[in-house]
């Protein structure tokens, strides 16, 4: 095992694109750490900068204290999953597996063992003669993480290894390659933009946009605490909904204005975050996940100040609860980062009412057209500075 640092790192392109930018991040021995963006964020040329599959434009890049940045990537000791898995097909399961191994010219009894204890971790040993075209993509996936096992690196890099999985599979994939990872306990960075693999494998997950690291944290830290408006709106599905409000004081009470609706801001809010006091008679950037919006007609002691009136626009029942989507008319907040400019992204953008999420208990009896008023927890909620974007804290 070796932990793997990154100071100061960039990587620049001849045409002046710079794909990272000041990466200053630390994988500790035998971490779990998954770097999570959108596309063209940054993340796999920082995977592949390890791997020294990219050259590095400035800073340092250490592996087990020593400093790669001109190390050939044979030496590194690292081993990778590719993203299609780069299986050689003309190989078996046995001799794809051993195949870097018979490279270093083990002894045949040892690679043998070697191969073996592989494929028994993964499950592998009724097909090690069978060749890739025999094989479904979960074994696929599986033979190549054992090729990447027997080596015994320092260092496992995963390069979106799930993506052309079912969802199905992917599911089944992420808990045993976590597993996995966790009996050999070798360092391990894993890229993807699946925040759901990200927030569900890692020890740690770091989130990057634009080549520019946004904050890395355990994955639960991550959800509650997000740094700025990208973590916030990346980080969660349904996203956190994103909106402008204004703090007032009201008859010795501080009320937060939602477009033509008002919420009370409980007392516990300032305690929890004191900055916020500054923001009384301002601006802010509210953020409300969808689970702290309820059925107000299942929370009936919820106080009657939290709450919200709008009417039901989609509902989506998903057995274990129900997604329903409302307008309100306060602005919305978007980070642009983080919506995907191929998918209607200009039209959500210049939406003047906030589409909200909310997760309602299942036996909600909302129907799409009701009027329905909803509870909020205020005291959840996330506010940001409308300028900076930075959440606002101590």
């Amino acid at each position: 095992m070796a932990e793997v640092t990154f100071e100061h790192v960039e990587k620049a392109y001849p045409n002046g694109y710079k794909a990272v930018s000041d990466l200053n991040l630390k994988i500790e021995e035998g971490e779990f750490l998954v770097m999570v963006g959108p596309s063209g964020c940054g993340k796999s040329t920082t995977l592949r900068m390890v791997a020294g599959l990219e050259e590095i434009s400035s800073g340092a890049l250490s592996i087990g204290g020593r400093v790669v940045n001109d190390v050939a990537p044979k030496d590194r000791d690292i081993a990778m999953v590719f993203q299609n898995y780069a299986l050689y097909p003309h190989m078996t399961v046995a001799d794809n597996i051993g195949f870097a191994l018979k490279l270093a010219k083990t002894p045949k009894a040892e690679l043998k063992a070697k191969v073996d204890q592989a494929a028994k971790m993964l499950e592998l040993n009724e097909i090690l003669d069978r060749k890739p075209a025999q094989l479904s993509g979960g074994q696929r996936q599986r033979v190549a993480m054992g090729r990447a096992i027997v080596r015994s690196p320092q260092v496992f890099l995963l390069d979106e290894p799930l993506s052309i999985l079912d969802a199905k599979l992917r599911v089944q994939m992420r808990a045993q390659i976590t597993s996995l990872q966790r009996d050999v306990g070798v360092t391990t960075f894993y890229v993807t933009h699946d925040q759901v693999e990200a927030m569900t494998m890692a020890d740690r997950v770091a989130v990057i946009n634009r080549g520019i690291l946004q904050q890395v944290d355990p994955p639960q830290a991550l959800f509650d605490h997000p740094d700025n408006l990208f973590v916030a709106a990346f980080i969660g599905s349904p996203s956190m909904n994103l909106m402008d409000a204004r703090m007032e004081e009201v008859d010795g009470r501080v009320v937060m204005h939602l477009g033509s609706q008002t919420v009370a801001v409980p007392d516990e809010v300032f305690t929890q975050r004191p900055a916020l006091r500054k923001y009384v008679g301002r601006n802010v950037t509210v953020g409300i996940r969808p689970q702290d919006i309820d059925d107000a007609a299942l929370e009936t002691q919820h106080p009657q100040d939290q709450r919200l009136r709008s009417t039901a626009l989609t509902v989506e029942a998903l057995g274990f609860e129900k997604i329903v989507y409302f307008d309100i008319d306060a602005t919305p907040v978007f980070s642009s980062d983080a919506l995907d400019m191929e998918e209607g992204a200009e039209e959500v953008m210049s939406a003047q009412n906030t589409r909200v999420a909310a997760r309602f208990d299942a036996v909600s009896g909302v129907k799409v057209g009701d009027d329905i008023e909803v509870a909020v927890t205020v005291a959840n909620s996330h506010f940001f500075d409308p300028e900076s974007g930075l959440a606002i804290r101590d």
